[in-house]
């Protein structure tokens, strides 16, 4: 049965709010971390600069397996993500943005300031 514009108007205001209040914040870091994923995998089965593709050459043929392959330890996907900074070369725009996502995430829950060069701010020095 078909929902009504009542409810889907509903709906969008409860995944609003919830959004907002950050409760849903573990759900949509999981999504960041699937389309970045999925960015990776993307650039993975385009050619390597042999003109082979990245997954004849490291074995990773389908995509669970490079997905078993990113899960294997916790820092698989951060490394992978962080192979592109700092200009995201051979991504396309969409793919570079999932990937920035993932590493902006890391650096926040790191308390680590952003990798950005162009986001950088230097504090002035205090004299002591």
């Amino acid at each position: 049965m078909p929902m009504s514009n009542a409810e889907r108007q509903r709906r969008y205001r409860q995944k609003l709010k919830s959004r907002a209040s950050g409760d849903a914040l573990g759900d949509r870091a999981r999504d960041a971390a699937e389309r970045a994923m999925l960015a990776l995998w993307a650039f993975h089965e385009r050619p390597a600069p042999s003109g082979l593709r990245w997954s004849d050459i490291d074995g990773c043929t389908t995509l669970e397996v490079y997905r078993g392959e990113l899960q294997r330890s916790p820092d698989n996907l951060l490394q992978a993500c962080r192979a592109f900074l700092p200009d995201f070369e051979g991504l396309t725009a969409s793919e570079a943005r999932a990937i920035r996502t993932v590493v902006e995430i890391s650096d926040a829950l790191r308390l680590a300031s952003r990798t950005w060069a162009d986001d950088v701010v230097t504090m002035p020095r205090v004299a002591a």
